[in-house]
């Protein structure tokens, strides 16, 4: 009994959420707003693993800090070695790998049944006055595309309500034009 009620319960609370923020009147009731920027400090790094190499080696340049976090995957490698390369390139300002549940350093977006964590996060370049746009980038595997729906809802729905001061994108299968698209 115990178990159907926590189950009800949680399925409320999904529908609830999914209404709330993807109902009608969303702007009216969902907003982006800087009074809870998200900032990466010089000092509050801290991955539980750096990368060690097992994926391949490559010369990062323009990560924003001098470790980088673990990869996941070496489709995940490989992306942070093509968004290396658009910093280098000029496309980007610099890129951080995201961590997970890691307090005080990890960016997410809130859904209704726990934290999104996009796996990389980019700052696209801007004036002195102005800074550029961010990008929060995942990298999902084809085989796990269909269950990351929820993430590339509460993703799109970030950019869509900030105002352009942020972007989004989910890729799978290298498809490395997707991120392009929105570094323009």
């Amino acid at each position: 009994m115990e178990a159907r009620i926590r189950e009800l319960r949680r399925e409320a609370v999904g529908k609830a959420f999914q209404q709330t923020l993807f109902g009608d009147e969303t702007a009216s009731r969902v907003t982006v707003t800087d009074q809870y920027a998200f900032e990466f400090h010089a000092q509050a790094y801290a991955p539980s693993h750096d990368y060690d190499g097992r994926f391949g080696q490559f010369d990062f340049r323009n990560h924003f800090y001098g470790r980088i976090g673990d990869f996941d995957s070496k489709e995940e490698f490989e992306c942070a070695c093509w968004l290396d390369i658009q910093a280098q390139q000029g496309r980007l300002q610099f890129w951080v790998r995201n961590l997970v549940r890691r307090e005080g350093s990890s960016f997410f977006l809130q859904k209704a049944d726990g934290r999104f964590y996009p796996d990389f996060l980019c700052q696209l370049p801007g004036t002195v006055d102005k800074p550029g746009p961010v990008l929060a980038v995942e990298y999902k595997g084809a085989d796990r595309w269909t269950a990351a729906e929820d993430d590339r809802l509460i993703g799109g729905l970030w950019a869509r309500l900030s105002e352009g001061r942020c972007r989004f994108v989910m890729v799978k299968n290298k498809r490395w034009e997707w991120i392009s698209e929105h570094l323009k």
